[in-house]
């Protein structure tokens, strides 16, 4: 069943096209389909930690003091993706303090960002973290995404060691979730997983991970959501490593209620969040995780 509902899912990607994100937000109603007959696909769990120190690649951090040592005093590797969200129990500020950085000057397209997500923000902000200290510009972030991406010459670097705490707390919904997801396994993410209608004042993230070499690919398809003005929308993001940008990170648009359907493809990382205002709510969305080459079509 696993097989056929990839395959579904495959020839539903080869239909929709290799567009990128938003193009020309139509709505693509072959998507109904494969999102409504998915039951051979795996479901995804948001993640939740009560740890208060991550030392491995990718994780999320709900303590309201911690920290990450990811490799501190080991080489790090080549082409390596790695991304934790702090979250903080239910932050509304944040304070950061880069411990101990070794990138070295060579490691040029080696970067270590936080991005700052705040609710009602349309734009995240994205912060080069380019030398051991305290960061600017954290202070009235609701999650921080952390983000490590090392390119293809790597010697003489190791990792890195940083320190946060939460400054005050917020109203954020407390069932706001993150995901991080690797997409070289087919799935579908629902929101809410576990309820029949979002909230108000949510704040989530999916982050999905890529196979270097291949392209990830995501459908999007709405259940409902608040269609007046795009109060209740989800911003999309895409890591592009050949960017001559201080971050990598590329902001590509927002999906917004009137949009029925949307196909998301990149080389590299994706970061989406979905974030909700004070009124009207709705059954949310699905999002299908391709497998890694679904897109490899024929003619």
């Amino acid at each position: 069943m696993k097989v056929l509902a990839s395959f579904c899912l495959s020839l539903v990607l080869c239909q929709v096209g290799r567009a990128s994100v938003l193009p020309g937000q139509v709505e693509k109603q072959p998507l109904v389909d494969v999102i409504h007959y998915n039951s051979g696909l795996k479901t995804f769990s948001p993640l939740s930690s009560d740890s208060s120190l991550l030392t491995s690649c990718n994780g999320v951090l709900n303590a309201t003091s911690g920290g990450i040592a990811y490799r501190a005093f080991e080489p790090i590797a080549e082409n390596e993706r790695c991304v934790w969200t702090i979250r903080g129990g239910n932050a509304g500020g944040f304070s950061l303090n880069v411990l101990n950085l070794g990138i070295s000057n060579s490691s040029s397209n080696t970067q270590v960002i936080a991005t700052c997500l705040r609710r009602g923000e349309t734009l995240a902000n994205h912060i080069l973290l380019n030398q051991t200290g305290p960061v600017n510009g954290v202070s009235y972030c609701n999650v921080l995404v952390i983000t490590f991406a090392s390119g293809s010459e790597v010697s003489g670097s190791t990792g890195f060691v940083l320190e946060y705490s939460v400054l005050r707390s917020s109203s954020l919904s407390p069932r706001s979730q993150d995901y991080i997801i690797d997409a070289g396994t087919a799935g579908i993410i629902r929101h809410p997983n576990s309820a029949s209608r979002y909230e108000n004042y949510e704040l989530n993230t999916f982050i999905i991970l890529p196979t270097l070499g291949s392209n990830t690919n995501v459908i999007y398809f709405r259940g409902s959501l608040e269609a007046d003005y795009c109060y209740d929308n989800l911003s999309v993001y895409r890591f592009n490593a050949t960017s001559v940008a201080p971050t990598k990170w590329e902001y590509k648009g927002r999906i917004c209620g009137h949009i029925l359907s949307d196909f998301i493809s990149n080389g590299d990382l994706i970061l989406i969040t979905f974030d909700t205002d004070q009124s009207v709510v709705g059954t949310g969305f699905q999002l299908a995780i391709a497998p890694s080459d679904a897109a490899q079509c024929q003619n």
